[in-house]
C-alpha cells in the first residue's frame, strides 16, 4: 500500500508542476503580496493606537457633598429638618441635648446679630431669665458691660458737671472784666492824687497848708494806691481761678471721653467674647449646613437617638452650579507624560461601558507638587457633562468612582512603528 501512495505521488503531473510553476503565479504573486502590503499600510494609517495612562478616577462637583460628622457624644434633642429636604446656608439640621436650651441660645444669637454697630440697643430686659449653660457667663459679662454703657448714655452724668463748669466760668469772666474795668479807674484816680499830693506838698513846703492838711492828703493817696494794689490783687486771683476752671473743664472732658471709650470698648469686648462662646456652643452642640443642597440622612436618625462624636450623620449634597469635576491620582512615574487639555476617557464602574459607552474629559490642572503617597493630583473637566458617548444622560451621583484612560499620544499604528525603528536605529 505505502508503494502505491509513493508511486502515486511521484507521478507525472505532480513532477510537471513542482518543476515548473504556473505563469500566472510568478506574473502575479508579486503584486498580490504588494497590494497587501500597501493595504497593511494604509489601515495602520487608520488604525490608531494612543498612549494611555490609566488610573481610577471620582467624579464629583465644584463644591462637594458637606459631610457633617458629630463633634459631641450623646443624645439627639432636636431634629429640624426631614430626609432630602433642600436647606440653605446656616440651617441648623440638628442638636444634640445639653444645659443649654437650645431655644434660648438661637433667640439670643438672632437678636445680637441684629444688633448695629453704630447705635448698639440691646433688649436686655425683654429677655428674662435665659437658661444658657455654657454661654451663662458671657452673657452676663456683656449685660452688665452693657448696662453701664446704656446708663452712662442716657444720663449722661458728664453733662450736669460740665453745665456747672460753663456757668461758674462765665459768672468768673463777668467778675474779671468788673474787676478789670474797675482798676483802670482806680490807675486814673491815682494819677489824679499823685498830682495833687505833689502840688500840696508844694503848698505845704510854702506854708500855705498845715502839717496836718498836707499829712491827711498823703494818706487819702496812700489809701487810694492800697485799693488799687487789692485790685490788682483780686484781679490775678480771679484770673487764676479762671484758669484752674479751664484746667478742671478739660480734665472733665478728657476724663468723658476716656470712660466712653472704656464702656464702648467693654461692651463690644464682651458682645466679642459672647459671640465667640455662642459659636463654640454650636460648633459643638448644633449640626448646621454650611452650602445650600439637599440633606441626606447617613442613618435613621430619629430625636433621642444617641450618636458618638466623630460620627458622619448628615451629608448636604449642593444643587447649585454642578460643575462635574473628576478627581485622579497618577503616579510618579507616568505624571511626566500628563499636559493640560489632553482627551480622557472615563468607564464609570455603575455604568458599564458596553451598554452606556464612556465619558469624555480633559485635563483641566496638575498639582505642581505630589501628595504624600508621591502620587500627582489631576482635575479633570467634561465639557459635555455627564453625557456618555452613546448619547446617554447618565443620573448624576455624588462620588462615582471608574475608571481613566489619559491619552497623552494619540498616534496612528505606523506612526507607532516607525518610531520602534527609529528607537532601534538610536539604540
Amino acid at each position: 500500500m505505502e508503494r502505491e501512495e509513493d508511486i502515486e505521488l511521484r507521478s507525472e503531473e505532480v513532477e510537471e508542476i513542482l518543476t515548473r510553476p504556473p505563469r500566472w503565479m510568478i506574473r502575479w504573486g508579486s503584486v498580490v503580496v504588494l497590494l497587501l502590503l500597501l493595504l497593511v499600510l494604509v489601515f495602520s494609517y487608520f488604525i490608531k493606537y494612543p498612549d494611555l495612562v490609566s488610573t481610577q478616577i471620582v467624579i464629583t462637583t465644584q463644591t462637594p457633598p458637606e459631610k457633617l460628622i458629630a463633634r459631641s457624644s450623646g443624645r439627639i434633642e432636636k431634629i429640624f429638618v426631614q430626609n432630602q429636604e433642600v436647606v440653605e446656608p446656616g440651617t441648623p439640621l440638628a442638636v444634640i441635648a445639653n444645659t443649654a436650651a437650645y431655644e434660648d441660645v438661637f433667640q439670643l444669637k438672632r437678636c445680637l446679630d441684629t444688633l448695629d454697630a453704630d447705635h448698639l440697643n440691646f433688649p436686655y430686659e425683654q429677655f428674662g431669665i435665659l437658661s444658657l449653660g455654657p454661654i451663662q457667663e458671657a452673657y452676663t459679662a456683656f449685660e452688665l458691660d452693657y448696662v453701664a454703657y446704656d446708663l452712662n448714655r442716657e444720663l449722661n452724668p458728664y453733662s450736669i458737671e460740665r453745665s456747672a463748669q460753663n456757668k461758674e466760668s462765665s459768672q468768673l469772666q463777668e467778675r474779671y472784666d468788673l474787676l478789670l474795668e474797675q482798676f483802670e479807674l482806680e490807675q486814673e484816680e491815682l494819677k489824679i492824687r499823685k498830682a495833687a499830693l505833689a502840688r500840696d506838698k508844694a503848698l505845704f513846703e510854702k506854708g500855705v497848708i498845715s502839717l496836718v492838711t498836707w499829712e491827711g492828703k498823703k494818706l487819702e493817696y496812700l489809701q487810694a494806691s492800697k485799693n488799687l494794689k487789692n485790685l490788682q490783687t483780686q484781679l490775678s486771683q480771679t484770673r487764676s481761678s479762671i484758669n484752674e476752671l479751664n484746667s478742671s473743664s478739660s480734665t472733665s472732658r478728657v476724663n468723658e471721653t476716656m470712660d466712653d471709650v472704656n464702656r464702648t470698648r467693654n461692651v463690644f469686648r464682651s458682645l466679642a467674647q459672647l459671640k465667640k462662646t455662642i459659636q463654640d456652643w454650636e460648633l459643638n452642640y448644633v449640626i448646621s449646613a454650611s452650602v445650600a443642597g439637599k440633606v441626606s440622612f447617613m442613618k435613621v436618625w430619629v430625636e433621642n437617638q444617641t450618636i458618638a462624636s466623630g460620627e458622619q450623620v448628615f451629608t448636604v449634597v449642593p444643587s447649585d452650579g454642578l460643575d462635574y469635576i473628576g478627581k485622579v491620582k497618577a503616579s510618579g512615574n507616568k505624571a511626566g507624560k500628563i499636559k493640560v487639555g489632553q482627551k480622557v476617557n472615563v468607564r464609570l464602574v455603575n455604568y458599564p461601558a458596553r451598554e452606556f459607552g464612556i465619558l469624555v474629559g480633559e485635563v483641566r490642572s496638575i498639582s505642581l507638587t505630589p501628595d504624600h503617597e508621591g502620587n500627582i493630583l489631576i482635575d479633570v473637566s467634561f465639557p459635555n457633562g455627564i453625557q456618555t458617548s452613546y448619547d446617554e444622560k447618565i443620573e448624576f451621583q455624588q462620588e462615582m468612582t471608574g475608571s481613566a484612560d489619559i491619552v497623552t499620544e494619540d498616534l496612528r499604528l505606523i506612526e507607532r512603528f516607525f518610531h520602534h525603528f527609529s528607537e532601534m536605529f538610536e539604540r
